[in-house]
């Protein structure tokens, strides 16, 4: 999955929880590839910075 922040700043703090949570996260930008299921993603991300930054989520990966 690929998640797209509206900067960089908040992708850090994504990829952060996300590898807190135990699943790999890469931060490229503003941009984290993780192989997060969406389903405890969105959860966690919300919890801890919100999902109004979240650009886009991409689910193709």
């Amino acid at each position: 999955m690929r998640i797209s922040f509206s900067n960089t700043t908040a992708a850090r703090a994504a990829a952060s929880i996300l590898t807190q949570y135990g699943f790999v996260a890469e931060q490229i930008g503003a941009v984290v590839t993780t192989d997060c299921p969406t389903l405890l993603a969105a959860p966690a991300i919300e919890r801890s910075i919100g999902l109004e930054l979240v650009d886009r989520i991409d689910l193709t990966l």
